[in-house]
């Protein structure tokens, strides 16, 4: 009888919370995005692209890897503060930025968008 009670309290809580979660509705879906979102988007984000470019290299100023990753890390951040303050599934973002430099679409970057990977080599310094 004293483990019941010691256990009531556990076994009234999961109760509630499988409860709660049964009739929960599911959140609301963002509207799927359109054309001229997509494009506005990606110019937001590729017109970035110089200076993410430079503040990942004061990071890794001798792994051009490193750099490399750290500006795609830049570059999902922003992807991803756009898409929720727009209201766009980041499904929908990360494939409009896909998009966009497949297509060459028109950004306000000032160089052309870098679009290959440099070789991934042990550090200079560990």
């Amino acid at each position: 009888m004293k483990a019941v009670k010691a256990w009531a309290p556990f076994v009234v809580v999961c109760a509630l919370a499988i409860g709660r979660a049964l009739v929960a509705a599911p959140p609301a879906s963002s509207p799927p995005s359109d054309d001229a979102l997509d494009h506005k988007l990606f110019s937001a984000v590729a017109s970035e692209e110089e200076n993410m470019r430079r503040e990942a290299a004061k990071g890794f100023p001798t792994d051009l890897w490193s750099r490399d990753d750290d500006f795609h890390m830049l570059e999902g951040r922003r992807v991803r503060e756009w898409a929720g303050n727009h209201h766009m599934p980041l499904s929908d973002a990360v494939r409009a930025v896909d998009e966009g430099m497949r297509a060459r679409w028109p950004h306000g970057n000032p160089a052309p968008l870098v679009t290959t990977a440099p070789p991934c080599r042990p550090r200079a310094i560990y």
